[in-house]
């Protein structure tokens, strides 16, 4: 009857279902799936399950969470996760490495000629640019001060049984490890232990002192272990070590290499690569080949492990240049240049482009003695820029990454988009804005133009480019914008980012970019005037050739880029 239905409720515990008997646990305490509560079909042979009436009937649908939640075996539980996986260890751990510690040291571990120094410029090139103070401290280095490279250079100054050797190369350590760490102290971010950490014990003295610094625990330390057994590459890394290191100089390269073996062999004797229990690591096989990380959270590594996934000793140019000259465009309400035109001038310049790209390229690809491939093109979102490949090529990506900084309110009508001179109107800004320009000129880098973005902001987004760009093994070319390129050409110059605002980057210039063997790029500046165009050039674009073009294309796209060329 009615009345017993209500004491079934008024006994039921606080928090279960009305289908739960009393004492029965409930069902959103034990969570979906359980099979704990007997089920009774019903006395027909066939049908769904139903209730039956006595405590122990209870159907399948009504122990089912809401309708909205029925399909959430296969599409993803839509309960909110209180305890459980948060509770582990695993997790609990996470969550004490997420939170950006105010330093961190990258200890280097690998043997010799593994690739480290390469790794660990590569790194303080990228982490410079991207506005975190780092320094690299390399091991040899104090070693070669503390005792002349004659000595400390060979062989025998690595044996293990040789305790003056030993005592010396541990103090050259300890003392690279103290100067990092005094410099985080200082405000420096990151600091990049170059050495070969090649033990647990070496390494756990390491962990040890990081978080011990005067008490703080305010610094973390994540591995990274260069691991190499590809024979050319090992090959290429001793002969570049041999012939770069001082520990080399006056050995003739036979010799040279023979000690240099011989203090691998010495170094693989005890080495241990690194465990999971250590810590933070990522291990890069090969130099690039194959990346593995643990542990690794943070703003840091979110950063870092999609740059050394890009990085490779591959030797390849980037071209860099500014979008062609516009013409004026007396369409926009504003009289800004966003949707101008390429010129005669520009026109001109864009044909000269081609010829260049054309010329490098074959020359490249006769270098390494493969068959040619497209080079890789991308460009702004501006007309301009748009049109300036269209003699080199009709099949190109475009992205608003390499788009102008936006300089909000500041520059409407004397600085858009284009700038006539190889620098920014900086002087002309400080007239017409002095009081922005004073508080700019504090901190160039950071300081946001009003309602526009700042240098640090276009870093920001041009950090996917750059990844790109290091990842690419062909040919690049980059049309951007003075303050684009500024920031890019600061990043291959490897010159502070703070000083990016005043590089000076010309006009109708390819900026030549060629990676180094040593981790570092050339740069060279071919000014589009010196090519000479064929004679046929102003015939139209079939006598403008594009090594690699597709045989096909999309013809609505060219007619996009025929209107943007005038």
């Amino acid at each position: 009857g009615v009345s017993g239905r209500r004491q079934r409720q008024r006994a039921r515990p606080l928090g279960a279902p009305a289908c739960c008997p009393a004492g029965a646990p409930s069902f959103r305490a034990m969570g979906e799936g359980t099979a704990s509560l007997p089920l009774k079909q019903s006395r027909s042979s066939v049908g769904p399950l139903r209730r039956t009436g006595s405590r122990d009937d209870i159907t399948l649908e009504e122990l089912r969470p809401a309708k909205a939640n029925t399909d959430g075996y296969y599409s993803g539980s839509t309960e909110v996760q209180v305890n459980g996986l948060n509770l582990t260890q695993r997790h609990s751990e996470r969550e004490r490495l997420t939170p950006d510690a105010s330093g961190i040291v990258l200890a280097l571990v690998g043997l010799p000629a593994r690739g480290k120094s390469f790794v660990s410029r590569k790194l303080e090139r990228f982490f410079q640019w991207r506005g975190h103070p780092t320094r690299m401290f390399n091991v040899g280095k104090y070693r070669r001060e503390a005792v002349a490279p004659e000595e400390s250079g060979r062989s025998v100054f690595f044996d293990q049984e040789n305790a003056s050797a030993v005592a010396a190369r541990e103090a050259a350590a300890v003392a690279a490890l103290s100067d990092a760490l005094d410099y985080l102290n200082r405000g420096g971010r990151v600091a990049i232990l170059d050495a070969t950490n090649s033990t647990m014990a070496r390494r756990k003295l390491i962990v040890d002192q990081v978080h011990g610094y005067r008490g703080s625990g305010r610094f973390a330390v994540m591995f990274v272990e260069a691991i190499c057994d590809d024979p050319e590459v090992l090959e290429a890394n001793m002969l570049g070590k041999v012939r770069n290191s001082p520990d080399f100089e006056h050995m003739s390269l036979s010799e040279a290499m023979a000690d240099l073996k011989d203090r691998i062999a010495k170094y693989a004797a005890v080495y241990e690569t690194v465990q999971d229990s250590e810590g933070a690591y990522i291990k890069v096989f090969d130099l690039s080949s194959k990346i593995m990380a643990n542990r690794c959270y943070g703003r840091l590594a979110k950063s870092m492990l999609p740059f050394m996934m890009a990085m490779h000793i591959g030797a390849r140019p980037v071209w860099l240049i500014r979008a062609g000259t516009g013409q004026s465009n007396p369409q926009s309400p504003d009289k800004s240049d966003r949707l101008s035109k390429l010129s005669d001038v520009g026109r001109t310049s864009a044909l000269a482009l081609s010829e260049f790209v054309r010329q490098r390229a074959a020359k490249y690809w006769a270098t390494v003695g493969k068959p040619p491939e497209p080079t890789h093109i991308v460009t702004s979102t501006m007309p301009r820029a748009i049109a300036f490949v269209y003699y080199v090529t009709r099949d190109h990506e475009q992205t608003s990454a390499l788009n102008p900084i936006d300089k909000g309110t500041i520059g409407a009508g004397w600085w858009d988009v284009e700038c006539h001179g190889d620098v920014p109107p900086w002087e002309e800004m400080q007239q017409r804005h002095p009081m922005f320009f004073a508080k700019w000129k504090q901190d160039p880098l950071r300081r946001r133009f009003p309602g526009g973005e700042s240098y640090m902001d276009v870093v920001q987004r041009l950090e996917g480019v750059l990844v790109e760009v290091e990842m690419t093994t062909r040919p690049v070319l980059l049309v951007s914008h003075l303050s684009v390129l500024q920031l890019l050409v600061a990043y291959f110059k490897g010159m502070p980012i703070e000083d990016a605002w005043q590089l000076s980057i010309p006009k109708n210039t390819v900026l030549e970019i060629s990676p180094t063997s040593g981790g570092g790029f050339s740069y060279t500046e071919h000014p589009l005037s010196a090519v000479l165009l064929p004679e046929s050039s102003d015939s139209g674009l079939s006598d403008a050739p594009a090594l690699g073009d597709p045989e096909g294309y999309d013809e609505a796209a060219e007619e996009r880029l025929a209107d943007a060329a005038g």
